[in-house]
């Protein structure tokens, strides 16, 4: 006597992906022999790097790559003011020698530090450091709208073109951006768009694809959102005590300097200098604004994945892809709106 067993069974892992097996098994009781054994495989990982356009990939690195100069020469910015302020605290009534080489090295100090602000408005990099962040999110969010086949990539297209109006779609994307076509022009017409991944996500069954974009999209933001969130918070309140309490170190200093007249008045010019330098830091990252801003779309992508895990209907989830590819865009608009406009 033949049993068929049809076993499917289907895990979720969230580290490392999901994983979906079907097998069909022929075993036979009485002989307790194993006949036959036919499994299907496919294993979905975290969609990698890799895994999306090359266009993605690019402006990706060049966003990165300009944000770390951006905030690698501010550093020499606020260091160089400091020294400057340690520097002209040496008396210069001294030996005529001594006094020289102070003003030689404050002379040099002042002169790097000009050129430093020069470099930055030149190099332009916290420009092209959101251009080609708005590049990559854009494409990004793009991307899952064509993997998770809803409009404008669903069923009324073919696969072929969806292809095409997909690369159509990233042209349009990079030239919203004009000012830094240059750096990414070659990524879009020498390297593939469209990775075998995406391809392979896009024809996997709707019930699949929902679980996978629940797993690697909704809750990979609401992670990545909430972590970020509490990380600037943090790093705010650290820099607003260090800003606070190096001129309250200052008053100090100065109410010591009121009794004993001996003492030099220039660790007052330092210490305000430094806490100065750490309130510049402090707005030049926007800890505040962006702790808050993450934790806003932290909850509504919190909301989305409960609505995800309720409402699965081909008709819904389209809504639902849109409204998710829309709380983050939304997110990056308000982001680069933030960091183009100039300081408090």
């Amino acid at each position: 006597m033949d049993l068929i067993t049809h076993i499917n069974c289907r895990t979720s892992w969230k580290k490392e992906g999901w994983v979906s097996i079907s097998a069909i098994v022929n075993f036979n009781i009485k002989e307790g022999l194993f006949l036959e054994s036919v499994f299907q495989y496919n294993q979905w990982h975290k969609l990698e790097k890799k895994d999306y356009p090359l266009l993605y990939q690019e402006s990706s690195n060049c966003s990165i790559e300009n944000q770390k100069k951006h905030f690698l020469f501010v550093r020499i910015q606020i260091s160089l003011l400091i020294v400057i302020a340690i520097v002209t605290s040496f008396p210069l009534n001294g030996q005529i020698n001594i006094r020289n080489g102070v003003v030689i090295i404050l002379l040099i100090l002042l002169i790097t530090e000009l050129f430093v602000r020069i470099w930055m408005t030149q190099n332009k990099f916290d420009h092209y450091w959101f251009s080609s962040r708005a590049i990559a999110e854009s494409v990004k969010s793009e991307s899952w709208r064509f993997m998770m086949k809803v409009e404008p990539y669903d069923n009324n297209l073919s696969d072929s073109e969806a292809k095409k109006y997909f690369i159509k779609r990233l042209h349009e994307i990079l030239h919203r951006q004009p000012s830094i076509i240059s750096k990414l022009t070659s990524a879009l017409h020498n390297g593939q768009q469209i990775s075998d991944n995406m391809i392979k996500i896009r024809k996997i069954s709707l019930e699949e694809r929902i679980e996978f974009y629940i797993e690697n999209r909704i809750h990979d933001q609401n992670v990545w959102y909430a972590l970020k969130a509490s990380w600037n918070q943090k790093r705010e309140s650290f820099w607003l005590f260090i800003s606070w309490i190096m001129p309250i170190a200052a008053i100090i200093i100065a109410i010591i300097i009121l009794n004993f007249t001996n003492l030099n008045t220039s660790l007052i010019g330092i210490i305000t200098t430094a806490g100065a330098g750490a309130m510049t830091w402090m707005h030049s990252k926007r800890f505040r604004e962006l702790s808050q801003s993450y934790s806003l779309t932290a909850q509504d992508l919190s909301l989305l994945e409960t609505r995800a895990n309720t409402d699965t209907s081909e008709t819904n989830v389209a809504q639902l892809v849109f409204d998710v590819e829309r709380t983050i865009s939304r997110e990056h608009s308000m982001w680069l709106a933030r960091r183009q406009a100039p300081h408090d």
